[in-house]
């Protein structure tokens, strides 16, 4: 069978070829010897890196793929890249490695929006590379944020327009609610104009430490409220002795996603059947209907 020489094969055949021509005589002084040189060197592929500030028309799933459908910020779409971080070498999927994602997210949203993202009706997702392109050495992960009808529970997906580079919509901020504590879910959070009566605010969101079990027991319970308190005295300028005096609504999300690294916890100041019309952000505690 008759075949076509390769690189290799040329390169053997012509290193013999000067080998014996070597033993007849010299090669001249302008004769480069080294025949490597100057070769082209071969550029290392450089695998799929997402890029921050693209909108997309798909729900964020866990796994990000190339093919995630990208759109301009100017028509509806559902989520919004704010971050494109990178898993650490020798990184193993796992919560650990999620949670510090996570919280990386949490800065660089911050940074794009110009506020914490979870001052507004909004949700954040990371997507990282299929299992193919990891054990291929990709270590990216994308930071998506998506607008939702709901932050307590039972919310949708919602498909919105322009980019949360300009801020977060003031139709859509977190603040003062209704909460109807005998409601069977959490989903009758109302957000509604704080000169208006309510009885919840919205006072931010905390990540619950490595190691922190998901709620199940009033023991489990009061450490997540805990940390809602430490929020809710921020919030009002107080101590948290102080911050006690009030309720807490305590919100973190399934025991799925707290297994899988995202532990994140909504926390909202609550003054059971009383109502006020002002917010009870930096007030000392002063003014405040009393438990």
């Amino acid at each position: 069978m008759r075949g076509r020489p390769t690189v290799g094969t040329v390169l053997v055949a012509l290193l013999t070829n000067l080998a014996l021509a070597g033993c007849a005589a010299e090669l001249p002084d302008a004769v480069d010897r080294d025949l490597t040189d100057d070769w082209v060197k071969v550029a290392q592929v450089e695998g799929y890196v997402p890029d921050a500030g693209k909108c997309l028309d798909v729900v964020t799933q866990g796994t990000g793929r190339y093919t995630d459908l990208s759109v301009d910020c100017s028509v509806l779409h559902y989520a919004e890249t704010v971050h494109v971080g990178r898993f650490p070498e020798g990184a193993t999927r796992g919560a650990k490695a999620y949670a510090a994602a996570y919280a990386e997210c949490d800065v660089g949203a911050k940074e794009y929006i110009g506020r914490p993202w979870w001052d507004g009706l909004l949700f954040l997702r990371i997507a990282a590379p299929t299992d193919a392109a990891w054990d291929g050495g990709a270590r990216w992960f994308r930071c998506d944020v998506l607008e939702v009808s709901s932050v307590s529970g039972g919310s949708n997906w919602v498909k919105r327009t322009g980019s949360l580079k300009d801020g977060i919509p003031a139709n859509i901020r977190s603040g003062c609610e209704k909460y109807d504590q005998k409601r069977v879910t959490r989903n009758d959070m109302a957000t509604v104009p704080c000169g208006t009566a309510h009885n919840a605010e919205f006072v931010g969101l905390y990540r619950a430490a490595e190691g922190t079990a998901y709620p199940a027991s009033e023991r489990q319970w009061d450490v997540i409220h805990r940390g809602c308190y430490e929020l809710v005295a921020k919030f009002l300028g107080t101590s948290v002795a102080t911050a006690r005096r009030w309720g807490v609504v305590s919100f973190p999300l399934g025991s799925d996603n707290w297994a899988e690294g995202d532990r994140q916890v909504r926390c909202w100041m609550w003054f059971g059947s009383k109502t006020l019309k002002k917010s009870a952000k930096g007030t000392g505690g002063k003014g405040l209907p009393a438990w």
